[in-house]
């Protein structure tokens, strides 16, 4: 629900992009954990803030599950040079979110299994995993090059923070100033797109085997849309039998597609709250496009109805995180009514 504070205005937004910029620029990057904070704080503002001027609480639990998530594909060894990418320019000391994660990477590829399986709070990776960007991140983040090109400035227009590391250790949450969430949601797919080009750069230019490889974004960025097959019997049975979108009768899982019904496109999420079974030419005909209002109302109404099946464990549910509900509400009406205001 929106606050009293007004969303940003325009000027703001722009001032705000400007800063995100001299971030990227003119940072100082050791390793590529400031790129992942970015990313993670951006996908948060969507899933848990509104277009108001309020400020943001984060559980540092939400964002070290973000990191988990941008992570665990770059743990992997990179099919090219068959070997695990650089994510830290420190020789003798690996990254430490690759050191967490190789071995657990192995086990499976679902970017929504992956955060099924480490949602609680006490799960050692999430535990160890915050205590890395609470200590080496966060106090890190929002420095610069001042105006001289050499002086290192310090614009806390993120959130604020202690000034040690030792003490930003401390830390359970984060509270993103007034407005930072709004323009995060504005601004989601341009911040999103520029952080995840310079990190890329970043690790061209410090895994010099790689050469101008072309499929190294897809893997860096990109998630394995397949693993959610595994819920076509179950979203069959859920939904009777039918295409989600046109009704036609289904004669059986394998004659039809996994969709998500918020376009991956738009905003990549594979939580079974965001699938339905749809015909092939249904899928096909819908491709990137956002449903109707109509399809959206029932859609929304079937994660009502079915919120117990849909986080049951399998094999006789879909094992969704509860809180996805509400994270399903929050990514529809901001990705409709960033539609509604580019087609105006």
């Amino acid at each position: 629900m929106s606050g009293w504070l007004p969303s940003p205005s325009d000027a703001s937004v722009l001032a705000f992009l400007d800063k995100v910029e001299r971030i990227l620029s003119t940072g100082r990057f050791t390793s590529t954990y400031k790129f992942a904070l970015l990313i993670a704080l951006a996908n948060l503002a969507v899933e848990r803030g509104d277009d108001s001027g309020e400020p943001l609480e984060l559980d540092l639990d939400d964002v070290a599950r973000s990191f988990l998530s941008l992570y665990w594909n770059m743990a992997r060894p990179y099919p090219r040079v068959a070997a695990v990418l650089k994510q830290s320019t420190n020789a003798a000391k690996p990254s430490t979110m690759i050191t967490l994660l190789r071995d657990a990477a192995r086990e499976t590829a679902s970017s929504y299994v992956r955060l099924r399986v480490h949602q609680a709070a006490r799960d050692s990776l999430v535990r160890s995993t915050r205590a890395t960007l609470a200590k080496d991140v966060l106090h890190r983040l929002q420095t610069f090059a001042g105006e001289t090109g050499r002086d290192r400035s310090d614009d806390r227009f993120l959130y604020e923070h202690p000034p040690t590391s030792t003490e930003c250790g401390r830390l359970r949450s984060i509270t993103l100033r007034p407005g930072v969430a709004a323009c995060l949601r504005r601004l989601h797919g341009v911040v999103v797109a520029m952080v995840q080009a310079r990190w890329a750069r970043w690790v061209r230019e410090n895994n010099p085997t790689l050469g101008a490889d072309r499929s190294l974004d897809s893997f860096l960025f990109g998630a394995d849309r397949r693993s959610v097959l595994e819920h076509a019997h179950r979203l069959h049975e859920l939904q009777g039998g039918r295409c989600f979108y046109t009704h036609a009768r289904l004669a059986r899982p394998s004659a039809a597609e996994v969709d998500h019904f918020i376009p991956w496109s738009r905003y990549p999420w594979d939580s079974p709250f965001n699938l339905v079974l749809a015909s092939k030419s249904a899928n096909q005909e819908k491709r990137d496009r956002l449903a109707s209002l109509d399809d959206r109302a029932r859609w929304l109404l079937r994660n009502e109805e079915s919120f117990e099946l849909l986080t049951a464990p399998p094999p006789r549910g879909f094992g969704a995180m509860p809180a996805d509900r509400a994270i399903a509400r929050t990514v529809a009406e901001w990705i409709y009514r960033r539609h509604a205001r580019e087609i105006a």
